[in-house]
């Protein structure tokens, strides 16, 4: 009865509280005791309930994307998944495949962080990127000789071009690539220097053997090793074997030789020691290969010769014993 006496006068008063109705029930406003008790009040509610519900929405929409924001990785990382598992379906990938991939790319979501890290660093200004990176990589730096021996002396020089060979180490470090390898996969590319930023990997020290197998490894190698340190020799006889074991998910820099002797001709206009102190370190480390070299090759031979005479020996002591045959031709 209410309803008809507020809509009795004209239709576009129902048509006025039918719209209120709609407003209130689709904004989950709920149907309270206290409501309007004429036209105007009607209106008024109504012009409310749409304002709040649209205010309310632009709320939400605000808190969800600030959380989503908190969180890009994660977001990045889900949206690759989804990618992925689409991928697999289309392609009928078979269940073993898949169990490896998303293994895989779940270990690998590290490294995408750290891919859109040093997009921050590329960002920063020469010096204060420089400073940023050797803070990063001051660790492995120490471990390679040279490298370690060119930032002491740049850091200990206070006039001069001290600052260059600072630079030098800087765009070293930069220049390093990120390699990223499954779980049992070999890998390992000669003349070139490796630092493990993630997972276990087994390295054979024998180059003799030319194939890689789980007998032949000798050493095994956690986050923070580097080994390739001989990559600046041209020799590949000089050189330890490069080929690695992957024995968990793996991420590595690499630094090839080619990208090292540019970074050497670029700064060797300031830094004008710089080939010289490489020079040095070359002929001192390829002096120390070809003794260990020879040192093996001797060692071989005394070995094999050791070898030969035992068998000789032991030929002698069990050989039958030689039969004299009568001589129908004899007198005797």
């Amino acid at each position: 009865e209410q309803v008809v006496s507020k809509t009795k006068d004209t239709p576009w008063k129902l048509y006025v509280q039918s719209f209120y109705f709609v407003s209130y029930t689709i904004t989950s406003v709920g149907y309270g005791d206290i409501g309007p008790q004429n036209i105007i009040e009607t209106i008024v509610l109504t012009w409310i309930v749409i304002v709040s519900g649209v205010l309310w929405t632009l709320v939400l929409g605000e808190a969800c994307a600030t959380i989503s924001a908190m969180k890009p990785d994660e977001v990045a990382f889900h949206s690759t998944m989804d990618d992925l598992n689409r991928m697999m379906h289309d392609r009928l990938v078979p269940p073993q495949m898949k169990l490896r991939l998303r293994t895989f790319f779940l270990a690998r979501k590290t490294a995408q962080r750290r891919q859109r890290q040093m997009q921050i660093i590329d960002g920063m200004s020469p010096g204060l990127a420089g400073e940023v990176v050797m803070e990063l990589n001051r660790v492995w730096i120490t471990k390679v000789r040279f490298l370690d021996n060119i930032l002491k002396s740049s850091l200990s020089k206070t006039e001069g071009n001290g600052s260059f060979f600072y630079a030098f180490v800087v765009d070293v470090a930069r220049s390093m690539l990120t390699a990223i390898h499954a779980q049992s996969e070999v890998f390992g590319q000669p003349q070139a220097l490796y630092i493990l930023s993630r997972g276990l990997v087994s390295r054979r020290l024998d180059p003799t053997h030319k194939k890689m197998e789980l007998a032949d490894l000798n050493v095994v190698n956690s986050a923070g090793a580097v080994w390739g340190v001989d990559f600046v020799l041209v020799d590949l006889h000089l050189l330890e074997p490069a080929e690695s074991l992957a024995l968990t998910y793996v991420e590595a820099m690499m630094l090839k030789r080619e990208t090292f002797l540019s970074l050497v001709e670029r700064h060797d206009i300031y830094c004008t020691s710089l080939k010289a102190q490489v020079r040095r370190f070359c002929a001192w480390l390829a002096f120390q290969r070809a003794i260990l070299r020879m040192a093996k090759r001797r060692r071989k031979k005394r070995d094999q010769a050791a070898k030969e005479k035992l068998a000789a020996l032991e030929v002698g002591v069990f050989a039958p014993p030689i039969r004299l045959e009568a001589n129908t031709n004899s007198l005797f």
